[in-house]
């Protein structure tokens, strides 16, 4: 499930952060997480966000954002 550490869902949303990030000049700022969500959002849904949770998937990106410390609270 999307929840797994080696998930490839997970991988693939942390490397699109690196890219955006890098792109947008931005460093780990809590507010930045919604942003990118937004991204996601917008211009990436039917390749990142469509993975398998059957919560809130704003509440599972920023769970890996957090974790791996590519945002803050």
């Amino acid at each position: 499930m999307a929840k797994n550490e080696d998930d490839p869902a997970k991988l693939a949303i942390l490397q699109e952060w690196d890219v955006w990030a890098q792109k947008k000049g931005l460093i780990a700022h809590a507010e930045n997480g919604m942003l990118f969500y937004s991204h996601l959002k917008r211009n990436r849904p039917d390749l990142l966000l469509d993975f398998k949770y059957s919560g809130d998937k704003w509440e599972i990106v920023h769970a890996w954002l957090l974790r791996a410390r590519k945002v803050r609270y």
